[in-house]
């Protein structure tokens, strides 16, 4: 039998402050948890501990899009201190320059939402995040389609430079040591 401890709310909708309390229920194992909201289309529910670090917290369900990998699986593996601080990633494509370097820096892109997120900020809604040493930018749909524009546009220029270089494979006459990968 559950005990509900405060009004039965949406997960998915943040607390007005971070000191808003997370309603929840208590189930006949003593374990506190929020009911769980319905999702969108498209989404799934996925439960979220919510509170300090040395508090028990509380199970919360929010919606995740399909492509989300960090909530991949029905069991919690995110602990947030409030609801405002739930965010989804998908899966990272990574571009290593300098692999042959001590000091390699990736690019990384991958699927970003924070769902509380002010509004006029890209990442409220699902977009495009790129990480390049630490320093992450965010683009809506038509912003990363721009982006992917100038890598190819980038990409194409590599190549067109990378041919007017001499041929250095064993076939051209040249050592095995000196070819690298």
């Amino acid at each position: 039998m559950a005990t509900t401890v405060q009004p039965a709310f949406e997960a998915a909708q943040a607390p007005t402050s971070p000191d808003t309390p997370v309603p929840y229920t208590v189930t006949a194992a003593g374990v506190r948890a929020v009911a769980a909201p319905s999702a969108e289309p498209g989404h799934r529910l996925v439960p979220v501990l919510v509170g300090r670090s040395t508090e028990p917290g509380t199970v919360a369900y929010v919606p995740c899009p399909p492509w989300c990998v960090k909530h991949a699986t029905d069991r919690v593996t995110d602990h947030v201190t409030s609801l405002v601080d739930v965010s989804h990633d998908g899966a990272s494509a990574v571009l290593n320059l300098a692999a042959d370097q001590v000091a390699s820096v990736p690019t990384e892109v991958y699927l970003s939402w924070w769902p509380s997120a002010d509004a006029d900020n890209p990442a409220a809604r699902a977009c495009l995040a790129v990480d390049v040493d630490r320093e992450i930018a965010v683009y809506s749909r038509t912003g990363a389609l721009a982006v992917a524009d100038q890598i190819a546009a980038f990409a194409e220029n590599v190549r067109r430079l990378a041919e007017t270089l001499p041929d250095d494979s064993p076939a051209a006459g040249l050592a095995p040591s000196a070819v690298t990968a």
